[in-house]
């Protein structure tokens, strides 16, 4: 019996707008040099998005129907949306990827223990990671944030386990401003990008809908986030599936930048260094965030910025979106390294990006390849004098 495919159908249009140029294949002008980075590692037609399309094409028509291979190569995509930006009729392959996913999910289809471990974190403990919620909270010792306030500051899963330096800096960088954020503490939970990527649609809307009574609560009318995938689940992914935003949604680098702009801060350290930036495909591409980092890292005296030979819209991927490096660590590592070697060819001698995830995957290749590595908004801090 043949299953329907309701997800699917909602994304008919952009499945038959492909016209398989082949452009998300090998398109090497205006900067792109290839365009899928899981196209370039494992060599399939269906690891990128021509054949990805075509795949959700041949299901919608009942031509074929999901195995055990295809669930597994349609999470092999990273949703690093490389191929839409580089589209001629700007076909979303990554929303259709997500549609297939959340029909895998709901057929019981997919039968990997990493998503199933996340999925049961997530339940137990409100985060990916398993950890408890006093855990969260830890990094907000002495700053003595509200928890109510129209400015709410959302530092997200990986920004308070793994990268809580982001989160002091952000908010010391404020308070010098004369800002004061609130911070939903320990009640905070994920964002739900999690369950977006892999499938679990039902577990995702229950997370935003459990966020979005805390924002109501708590008197928000504007999240700031520092981490892209949280931007991107405010922004994005929240008015489609709750059908609603009743908030502002703005990244710390646009508030920066503005606050720079109104000589409400300044940098007074000098910090030579000569400087590399990674666009994260989620505050890139997907955000469309691109100059304001670039802005700053020129602002900070001593700063030299040199760019990597893809930069802004053409911007490599780190290897560790679309939850890849939870289900292929091994394929997702292989894609940061090659991006760490773009870095390493300009002569910069540190990496500098604004993403939590992207910092965890450059991480170790950095330290290999005796690149130093620094979150923009801690660099910031350091450049006004402010110690994380």
């Amino acid at each position: 019996m043949k299953r329907g495919h309701f997800e699917l159908e909602r994304y008919k249009e952009e499945i038959y707008h492909c016209f398989r140029c082949g452009f998300c294949r090998e398109l090497v002008l205006g900067g792109a040099y290839r365009i899928c980075p899981i196209r370039e590692e494992l060599g399939f037609e269906t690891t990128y998005a021509r054949g990805r399309i075509g795949v959700a094409r041949a299901l919608l028509e009942g031509r074929i129907e999901y195995s055990d291979s295809l669930v597994e190569r349609i999470y092999t995509c990273l949703g690093c949306y490389n191929c839409k930006a580089h589209c001629p009729t700007q076909v979303d392959t990554p929303s259709v990827v997500r549609g297939q996913r959340r029909e895998i999910d709901q057929e019981g289809l997919r039968k990997m223990k990493a998503l199933d471990e996340i999925d049961s974190n997530i339940e137990a403990y409100g985060n990916p990671y398993g950890f408890g919620k006093k855990m969260r909270n830890q990094w907000t010792e002495g700053l003595s944030l509200p928890r109510r306030g129209e400015l709410l500051y959302f530092p997200g899963c990986a920004t308070s386990y793994d990268r809580p330096e982001i989160a002091r800096s952000l908010v010391k960088i404020l308070k010098k401003a004369g800002i004061e954020v609130a911070y939903l503490g320990e009640e905070e939970v994920c964002c739900g990008i999690p369950q977006i990527w892999n499938g679990r649609s039902c577990s995702a809307k229950a997370l935003m809908e459990e966020n979005g009574r805390m924002f109501e609560e708590a008197g928000v009318k504007t999240i700031l986030t520092s981490c892209p995938d949280c931007y991107n689940a405010f922004h994005h992914h929240y008015p489609e599936i709750l059908g609603k935003q009743p908030f502002k949604v703005i990244h710390i680098t646009e508030l920066l930048l503005r606050l720079l702009n109104e000589g409400k801060l300044s940098f007074q350290e000098q910090i030579k260094k000569r400087v590399t930036y990674h666009d994260p495909c989620r505050l890139g591409r997907e955000a469309g965030i691109f100059e304001p980092p670039r802005e700053i890292l020129r602002r900070i005296p001593g700063i030299e910025l040199v760019e990597m030979r893809r930069n802004r819209e053409h911007a490599w991927c780190c290897g560790g979106g679309g939850v890849v490096n939870l289900v292929y660590p091994k394929l997702s590592i292989k894609i940061a390294k090659d991006r760490v070697q773009e870095a390493v060819e300009t002569g910069a001698e540190t990496l500098i990006t604004c993403c939590p995830l992207c910092y965890r995957q450059f991480y170790n290749r950095a330290w290999e390849r005796g690149l130093g590595l620094t979150e923009l908004i801690v660099l910031a801090a350091a450049g006004m004098g402010i110690k994380s």
